[in-house]
C-alpha cells in the first residue's frame, strides 16, 4: 500500500507543480518577449522502509527548476520608435532594479526621466560594454538591426543622424540559460561583468514587439488534464485506504 500511496502522492506533486507552472504562463500571456515555463526533471527510485518490514522501492521524478521555451513569439507591428524586436535566436543585456545582470527578450523600451534606456519592467537596457544605455534629447530614434542607435539630435540639423551608442545583446550560444525566480535569464553559472562577453550576434527590429510565445488555449486545455490528474490520484489514495483496512479485516477472521 505504501508505494500505491507514494505514487499517488508523487503525482499530485508534480500536478501542483504544473498547475503552478500553467498559472505563471498565463499571468504573463501579454507581456511582451515572455518566455513561458516548462516543467522538466529526471526520474530516480527511493526506497520506503519501515520497522519490521521488507523495503519497498518506487519511481520518483526529481523536478528541474529556471527551464524555458525559446520558441519564437510572433512578431506584431507597433510603429513605436522604440519598441524593438528580436528576430531569431538572441537577447538583450539588462541590469534590473536590484543592480542584477541578466537576459531578456523584452523589447518594449522608453526613455527615462534621465535619458536611460529602459523597459516597461523598469529594466535597465546595458550597451556593448554592459553599460547603461543613455541616450541625449531627440526629434527622431533610430535603431540599426545590429543594435546601433541613431538620433536626430533636438535642436540640430534635420536630416543629420548622430550615432549614441549600440544595445547590448548576446545569442545565448553555449551559456546553458535558465530562468531565475525574478524571472530574469541568465547562465546557470552566473555573471561576471567584466568576463562576459556581449557577442551581438542577434538581429533586431525596430518598430516591432515579439509577443510572449504562450499558447494560452494550450495552457488552458492542460489546466484540465491537470485537474483530471489530481483527482485520479485522490480516488487512488482512497482506493489504497480501503486495500489496506480489508486485508488488516482479513487477518482477524478467526481460524477455521
Amino acid at each position: 500500500m505504501d508505494k500505491l500511496i507514494h505514487t499517488a502522492l508523487n503525482s499530485m506533486h508534480s500536478a501542483r507543480l504544473k498547475q503552478v507552472t500553467s498559472a505563471q504562463n498565463l499571468s504573463n500571456a501579454q507581456v511582451a518577449g515572455y518566455r513561458s515555463d516548462q516543467i522538466g526533471g529526471r526520474f530516480g527510485s527511493v526506497y520506503l522502509s519501515a520497522e519490521n518490514q521488507l523495503e519497498t522501492r518506487v519511481f520518483s521524478k526529481k523536478s528541474e527548476p529556471g527551464l524555458f521555451s525559446d520558441k519564437q513569439g510572433e512578431m506584431r507591428l507597433t510603429g513605436e520608435k522604440t519598441d524593438v524586436a528580436i528576430e531569431g535566436d538572441g537577447y538583450f543585456m539588462i541590469e534590473n532594479q536590484s543592480g542584477d545582470l541578466g537576459m531578456t527578450r523584452r523589447g518594449d523600451f522608453t526613455i527615462s526621466t534621465d535619458g536611460t534606456l529602459v523597459n516597461r519592467a523598469g529594466d535597465v537596457i546595458l550597451d556593448t560594454s554592459l553599460v547603461a544605455m543613455t541616450v541625449p534629447p531627440f526629434r527622431e530614434i533610430f535603431i540599426a538591426e545590429n543594435g546601433q542607435v541613431f538620433i536626430e539630435p533636438l535642436g540640430g540639423e534635420p536630416g543629420i543622424r548622430q550615432l549614441v551608442n549600440q544595445i547590448g545583446t548576446s545569442s545565448g550560444e553555449g551559456l546553458n540559460l535558465k530562468k531565475d525566480s525574478d524571472g530574469v535569464i541568465r547562465p546557470e553559472a552566473g555573471f561576471v561583468r567584466e568576463e562576459f562577453n556581449a557577442d551581438q550576434n542577434v538581429r533586431l527590429k525596430q518598430g516591432f514587439l515579439e509577443t510572449s510565445n504562450v499558447s494560452v488555449f494550450d495552457e488552458l486545455v492542460n489546466n484540465v488534464d491537470i485537474q483530471k490528474q489530481y483527482q485520479l490520484n485522490v480516488k487512488l489514495i482512497s482506493l489504497a485506504k480501503q486495500l489496506d483496512e480489508a486485508g488488516a479485516s482479513l487477518l482477524k477472521l478467526p481460524n477455521g
